[in-house]
């Protein structure tokens, strides 16, 4: 009797999606206006939820730092300055995050997610809650391209 091949856990495997994600949750209270923090995932996530607790002020998601200069992690001062002339917020490839509790729910595979301050105000905070799936973080490609690095639309 030949063995049985089970498939294994990878990008383009259906049932690493579909089964419950390992929780993974992490969140800061210190993003500071015109920075931008890195979230880092230990495992490729399949979903992930940005939370903003701010009573009146926004936060912005993305997916790539805007510049080539180290960024910030949650609970870590110093972050990377983001500008506004950055590819990332002057082609406006980002999500907003209203304040007061709102949040968004990404059903998307990734590795990494960036949140950035362009609100004036010091000491933002935001929750990240993400569903991992078993997936190696080094399978994951880099997200790159029209709509997430790609500069202003003309």
């Amino acid at each position: 009797m030949a063995a049985t091949r089970w498939p294994s856990n990878g990008l383009r495997n259906v049932g690493s999606y579909q089964i419950s994600g390992h929780p993974f949750i992490t969140g800061s209270a210190n993003l500071d206006d015109g920075k931008v923090h890195l979230i880092e995932f230990p495992y490729v996530c399949k979903s992930f939820t940005v939370i903003n607790p701010n009573p009146s002020d926004n936060i912005r998601v993305h997916f790539e730092s805007g510049s080539a200069t180290p960024v910030g992690f949650p609970g870590e001062s110093g972050a990377q300055t983001i500008a506004s002339t950055d590819d990332v917020i002057a082609g406006r490839h980002f999500i907003t995050v209203r304040s007061a509790g709102n949040s968004v729910t990404f059903n998307h595979r990734c590795k990494k997610v960036y949140i950035s301050n362009g609100s004036g105000t010091d000491n933002l905070g935001y929750e990240v809650f993400a569903e991992l799936t078993l997936i190696n973080r080094d399978s994951m490609y880099e997200l790159t391209g029209s709509g997430i690095t790609d500069g202003p639309v003309p």
